[in-house]
């Protein structure tokens, strides 16, 4: 298999892994299964729907993505922010362990990684 060819899915791959993972959480948040979690950060309820909302627009404009790759480059950019603000406020807000925060600063990380690739790559 050529390089560039592993590279495409290896990219497609996580955009499949990560719109799935993303529809998970954002159904979860938005229903409320973590409002004890954001009332200890100090958001209102509304916040629930609107990171689930951001989540699940993300999951799905990575799914799009595979097709057509703005939709993963514009989803990249949502979930990668979604994430750094959750990591940011669970180190600063929260004052929690910054171990707590590592997997939403990977995550971001990642889906920033994706948005550059089409961005340098597919668009």
């Amino acid at each position: 298999m050529e390089e560039g060819n592993f590279i495409y899915i290896t990219i497609i791959t996580i955009q499949i892994l990560l719109g799935i993972f993303f529809l998970m959480t954002g159904f979860n948040i938005a229903s409320g299964k973590m409002a004890e979690e954001f009332k200890r950060f100090g958001f209102p309820s509304f916040f629930n729907i609107l990171t689930g909302s951001f989540e699940i627009i993300g999951a799905i404009g990575m799914i799009i993505g595979i097709w057509v790759p703005v939709g993963a480059l514009i989803a990249g950019f949502i979930l990668g922010g979604t994430m750094l603000v959750a990591a940011f406020t669970l180190i600063v807000i929260a004052k929690d362990a910054f171990a707590k925060a590592i997997p939403s600063i990977v995550l971001g990380l990642i889906s920033l990684f994706i948005a550059y690739y089409h961005f340098v790559y597919s668009i």
